[in-house]
C-alpha cells in the first residue's frame, strides 16, 4: 500500500511487468516509430517520449495521479518528474496529424461515448472534471482534422458506468470479456467501413 503521501499504490508491482517484458529496450530498437505522452511537473508540459530506453518512459505515462507515485525520468531537460500523459494529451488525434498521419484509427478506452452526470461526492470531481477536459479536447481535435486526413473512432463494448466507481482498476473479473468484445465490435467497423 501507500508508500508515501502523494500516492496510495508503490510502482514496483507495475515496473515488474514492463522490465520483464521489455528489459533494457529502447524506441531505436523497435521496428515501427513509437511515442509515449506523460506529464511533465516541472515544466507543466506534455513530453512525448520517443528516444531512450521504453520501461521509465511506460512508468512515466501511467503515474495516475493518487494512486501511483510520479515517475522519475531523464529527458533533454535534465530530471524530471512525470504523471500520467492522459492528463495532458489523452487521445493524441492532433499529434498524429502533426506527424503526417493521413489516416487515424483510434481505440479508446471506452469513457467517450457514455453520458456524463454531475458528480454526487467529493471524490467524483476531480473524476467528471478530467473527463470533460479530455473529452472537450479531443472533440476539437476532432473537428480540426483537415481535408485529406481520415479518422476512424472505433467502437468500445462492454464497458459500463460500473468502470467509474473508485475501486474499478481493482477488477479484473472482466477484462478478457471487455478485450473481447470490444475486438469484435472494432473488426466490424473495419469491415464495414473499409470494405
Amino acid at each position: 500500500m501507500a508508500t508515501g503521501g502523494t500516492h496510495v499504490f508503490s510502482v514496483n508491482p507495475l515496473r515488474e511487468r514492463p522490465v520483464d517484458e521489455f528489459g533494457d529496450l529502447t524506441f531505436e530498437d523497435l521496428p515501427v516509430t513509437f511515442g509515449v505522452c506523460a506529464a511533465s511537473i516541472e515544466r507543466a508540459a506534455e513530453h512525448w517520449f520517443m528516444s531512450g530506453p521504453l520501461v521509465p518512459a511506460i512508468l512515466a505515462s501511467a503515474a495516475v495521479p493518487g494512486l501511483l507515485p510520479p515517475a522519475v525520468a531523464t529527458t533533454q531537460y535534465g530530471e524530471e518528474h512525470f504523471l500520467d500523459g492522459g492528463i495532458v494529451n489523452s487521445i493524441p488525434v492532433g499529434r498524429a496529424v502533426g506527424l503526417g498521419a493521413t489516416r487515424i484509427f483510434v481505440l479508446q478506452v471506452g469513457r467517450i461515448d457514455r453520458p456524463l452526470a454531475p458528480p454526487r461526492r467529493p471524490w467524483e470531481v476531480a473524476r467528471v472534471s478530467f473527463e470533460v477536459a479530455r473529452r472537450h479536447r479531443f472533440q476539437r481535435e476532432l473537428a480540426e482534422v483537415p481535408d485529406g486526413v481520415v479518422a476512424h473512432v472505433l467502437p468500445a463494448a462492454g464497458t459500463s458506468s460500473k468502470d467509474d466507481s473508485m475501486l474499478a482498476f481493482r477488477d479484473f473479473d472482466s477484462v478478457q470479456r471487455r478485450i473481447d468484445a470490444t475486438y469484435d465490435a472494432s473488426t466490424a467497423y473495419l469491415d464495414e467501413h473499409l470494405a
